[in-house]
């Protein structure tokens, strides 16, 4: 006679959780890491400006 498999099922894997950047390269003048992103979570608003051609972007 064989065992019975157990009915119970592994733990869920942990995912880690990776922090985004907040600086990235600009499209415009191609500067590395110049780009500042920031977040208004209450109005749900997010902003990008450059620090050199003083682009910026709202959305």
């Amino acid at each position: 006679m064989g065992k019975r498999k157990s009915k119970r099922k592994p733990p869920p894997k942990v995912k880690a959780i990776v922090p985004l950047d907040t600086q990235f390269d600009c499209p415009f003048c191609n500067h590395e890491r110049v780009c500042e992103v920031k977040m208004d979570r209450d109005k749900n608003i997010g902003f990008i400006s450059c620090r050199v051609c003083s682009e910026d972007f709202q959305v």
